[in-house]
């Protein structure tokens, strides 16, 4: 009994706080209900302000991402030339031009240049013949290489010691 005493004083502020809502409730019935616009033309005001393709709000939004994007490269030119970033932009596509010049260059000598520093002969020049033609007057062919296996394979079912068998092995092991 003695709880109920001291929660009545909220109890009624509860109640107080109902009542307003309800006639708040019913003032905004009556302001719909005097309106001149039936539901029907009011959803499709509301339907305007959707965001259906060109309507009212897609192109607010786009108007508003264009107005953007012209601002923020106006700022990103603006603080590139207090920065000194313009200096170095025009410094490094006049070296990216140099670059495409001297691959050009390269180029026409039949070479390639990789990422990587390394340096390729075009295939099927002149130049690609003479360095084939070269190296294998240095070190051979892999022809040569394959023959020398292939007949010391032969060899090797026909050896009648260890010792015959291990001077095969070395034989094609000092393969420069």
């Amino acid at each position: 009994m003695k709880a109920a005493r001291e929660l009545a004083p909220f109890c009624d502020v509860g109640r107080i706080i109902v009542a307003e809502a309800g006639e708040r409730t019913k003032k905004i019935n009556k302001t719909m209900n005097t309106n001149q616009f039936s539901l029907a033309n009011r959803k499709h005001l509301a339907d305007m302000l959707g965001n259906q393709y060109d309507g009212m709000r897609w192109k607010a939004v786009r108007k508003f991402r264009e107005q953007r994007e012209k601002l923020q490269n106006a700022l990103v030119k603006e603080y590139a030339g207090k920065s000194g970033v313009m200096k170095l932009v025009s410094q490094l596509e006049a070296a990216e031009k140099k670059c495409q010049d001297l691959s050009k260059d390269i180029s026409k000598l039949h070479f390639s240049h990789n990422s990587d520093g390394s340096l390729q002969v075009v295939c099927h020049t002149p130049l690609d013949k003479t360095i084939d033609a070269r190296i294998e007057k240095e070190i051979g062919s892999v022809a040569e290489v394959e023959a020398r296996f292939d007949s010391a394979q032969i060899a090797m079912m026909t050896v009648a010691s260890l010792e015959d068998a291990d001077k095969l092995l070395k034989s094609v092991s000092t393969i420069q």
